[in-house]
């Protein structure tokens, strides 16, 4: 009988040890899964989300883990692409007036020169560092805004105003091109901010200038709900089938890899009309050229 309890005992020990380690390992996979899947996340892939079982009808521990970890990684994400967006958007803009600004002092000082020519220099200067300013402000508020977390109360911006500055920046940038308004007198106003509007216009005006030797028309109509800013040129164009895309970031048409340009500029305008509660939208035709227009409600109606 002693022999008996204690085979019986040692069998048991057994049969309790293999039992033990087959339901733990069956209980702890799920957890051993979300490790390795955990483990593949890095800083170049995460869009990557945990995968759910299939067959959930009640979700378990595991599965409320993994759905909060993956709203995790969404924030993440978005906080990446945000910071990774700001940083290309400040390049592309900061770009022109930095260029300007070198080139001016590098002119005055490649000789001498007299006293209202110095001062000329010095104006385009101050000028050129007034711009930088007020982009390097815009380009923040868009930042803070594309964050979700900013309350800022937007400004009443006249689009007279808006677009006498958007042409007096043209000029300044490009004294040699003819731009072309045929905007009637305008009394709207728009909710927004008058740093970030300007960039918009004026990187659709860039964009002309960079795929058209003609001149460009700067067009803005006053509708009953909204202002219509276009700029149309009589460049390349764009395929229909890439105006889906022309809008994301760094994208470039395929007939445009000969000129010297970021994909930004699009991208930037885009994004600044969704903030003011407006859209962008573009037509164009191959060797016919191309329509971009910026639609924002009037100051009365939607607010952004």
């Amino acid at each position: 009988l002693i022999k008996v309890i204690i085979l019986g005992w040692i069998l048991s020990l057994v049969l309790s040890y293999i039992a033990g380690l087959y339901f733990s390992g069956n209980a702890l996979e799920p957890v051993k899964r979300v490790v390795t899947e955990v483990n593949q996340i890095t800083k170049d892939n995460l869009s990557f989300r945990l995968n759910l079982r299939d067959d959930i009808i009640i979700p378990d521990e595991i599965d409320e883990l993994i759905l909060t970890f993956n709203a995790l990684l969404a924030r993440i994400e978005a906080a990446f692409i945000a910071q990774k967006r700001f940083v290309q958007h400040a390049s592309h803009e900061l770009k022109t007036p930095l260029t300007s600004i070198m080139a001016e002092a590098e002119l005055a000082m490649s000789r001498d020169r007299s006293v209202t020519e110095y001062k000329r220099t010095l104006d385009v200067i101050v000028q050129e560092t007034d711009r930088l300013v007020m982009i390097t402000q815009g380009l923040l508020t868009l930042a803070r805004l594309e964050e979700g977390n900013m309350q800022v109360e937007t400004a009443r911006v006249s689009v007279a105003d808006l677009i006498r500055n958007v042409q007096e920046t043209f000029k300044r940038r490009y004294p040699t091109r003819r731009l072309i308004s045929t905007s009637t007198e305008l009394s709207c106003a728009v909710n927004g901010f008058d740093e970030l509007l300007e960039i918009a216009v004026l990187n659709l005006l860039d964009n002309g200038i960079k795929y058209s030797d003609a001149d460009l028309i700067l067009h803005v109509h006053q509708g009953k709900e909204n202002v219509v800013v276009s700029v149309q040129d009589d460049g390349v164009g764009i395929p229909a089938d890439e105006l889906s895309r022309i809008t994301s970031p760094l994208y470039r048409a395929s007939n445009a890899k000969d000129v010297i340009g970021a994909g930004l500029g699009l991208s930037l305008a885009d994004r600044i009309a969704k903030i003011h509660g407006g859209e962008l939208r573009i037509s164009s035709e191959i060797d016919k050229g191309t329509i971009c227009e910026i639609i924002l409600p009037l100051a009365d109606q939607v607010r952004p």
